[in-house]
């Protein structure tokens, strides 16, 4: 792994524990920032070239990192560009993957363009948000995309035109070999009374709902259908079970917490735990949400 230099900022046997949400993990081989577009196809080409395991990270949510740490690169993609335009009645937002969606939504207000407020309360980065079919509230970001930017190993850099056949819930049809380097998005202008208010109103109900302050990757599991992931594990008597300082929240049983100073290993028995007594219950299986880095 020698000339990671040039692809940005490195540094080497880094814990993970500093770079997700669950603040959970062992050191990864090495991490580099990449500042740069251009950069992120080239350090995937010459890892792949060498042989030597990677993972693109974004803002560290919706994932968990092994105890053993990672043995291979960690991608963290932190090039920003954002700009609109005016397309005839209605406008394309072009975002960079890495930005945060923070950093969107506070973009989106000071230039009065809306249809993302649902997004307020998520963490992460716009990349690993269109990755996931990031959503809230009945709303989901595909149905804002118009098209992406993505590189892949086989066939290079190119763009995606986006249509519902492309996304589901919590889900893309994007193979875990693409990277997403940019994407279009399609909004509207409204008042940025009305945006802030929005935003509020969305940010509010995660924060009345959701442990949105502990340490943790977000839902654990999606949805079933026609049933919520957190109200199975309540009804299976799961609310605020605890192993090791892993804990099922109290707030929202799809939440499992970091409460000092938990394990990886600790999460996954809690994530094993759930899946056997809600199945055992309601003969449902429970699918994981969140990834792990492996």
């Amino acid at each position: 792994m020698k000339n990671l230099e040039k692809f940005g900022k490195v540094k080497y046997n880094y814990p993970l524990s500093y770079l997700t949400t669950f603040k959970i993990g062992g050191a990864a081989k090495a991490v580099v920032w990449i500042n740069k577009e251009v950069f992120l196809p080239e350090i995937i080409s010459y890892l792949r070239k060498i042989s030597c395991p990677y993972y693109i990270l974004g803002k560290g949510s919706n994932v968990l990192a092994l105890d053993e740490g990672f043995c291979g690169v960690i991608i963290k993609p932190v090039f920003k560009e954002i700009y609109y335009q005016k397309e005839e009645n209605r406008v394309v937002l072009t975002v960079s993957s890495g930005l945060k969606i923070s950093e969107l939504l506070n973009f989106c207000l000071k230039n009065n363009l809306s249809g993302l407020e649902f997004l307020a309360g998520i963490p992460g980065s716009i990349g690993g948000a269109i990755f996931g079919n990031a959503g809230a509230f009945g709303y989901c970001i595909g149905e804002r995309v118009k098209r992406i930017k993505i590189f892949s190993p086989k066939t290079g850099i190119f763009w995606k035109e986006w249509s519902k056949k492309h996304f589901g819930y919590r889900k893309t049809d994007l193979s875990s070999e693409i990277v997403i380097l940019k994407a279009e998005l399609l909004l509207e202008f409204s008042s940025k009374d009305k945006i802030k208010k929005s935003i509020n109103n969305y940010f509010r109900k995660k924060l009345n709902t959701q442990p949105l302050f502990s340490p943790s990757a977000g839902c654990v599991f999606k949805n079933p259908d026609k049933a919520s992931a957190g109200y199975l594990i309540e009804q299976a008597g799961l609310k605020g079970k605890k192993i090791g300082d892993a804990k099922i929240s109290e707030k929202h049983a799809n939440f499992i917490i970091n409460t000092g100073k938990a394990k990886a290993k600790d999460v996954l028995e809690l994530i094993k735990l759930i899946q056997t007594e809600v199945k055992k219950q309601t003969g449902i299986k429970l699918e994981p949400e969140i990834r792990i880095i492996q």
